[in-house]
């Protein structure tokens, strides 16, 4: 489903083109909102969910940035705070992963150090 596919910005999007969009579950949704990850979802008049493209962007975003072991505690409340307080907090969390990188990629390089020792140990050892 392209995002723009079947929203109405008066409507939004339902909680099945949610799922679909941002790849989190039904439950998960829920969830996030019970805790408030997720700000007061609007509702139509039967009670269901529709989510606006905001909220559908604050998701994806969670989403990611799970990935990176940040704990869901840390985006409670974060989606209805301040442009300046957003950035900020989206810039502390670039720094943490630009440092992860660079550890990730010292640690190659001395894997791909041992290794390369180990393969040439692997040649000799063949040979005798």
């Amino acid at each position: 489903m392209n995002e723009k596919e079947g929203y109405s910005e008066k409507e939004g999007y339902s909680m099945k083109q949610t799922v679909e969009l941002t790849g989190l579950s039904k439950d998960t949704l829920r969830y996030y909102e019970q805790i408030g990850v997720l700000g007061p979802v609007a509702r139509d008049r039967n009670r269901y969910r529709h989510y606006s493209q905001a909220e559908i962007d604050w998701l994806k975003i969670v989403k990611m940035l799970r990935t990176t072991g940040i704990g869901i505690n840390e985006f409670v409340g974060r989606q209805q705070a301040g442009t300046r307080e957003r950035r900020e907090y989206l810039e502390r969390y670039q720094q943490q992963i630009r440092e992860n990188i660079e550890e990730l990629e010292r640690i190659q390089g001395v894997l791909s150090e041992k290794l390369m020792f180990l393969k040439n140990k692997e040649k000799i050892e063949q040979r005798s």
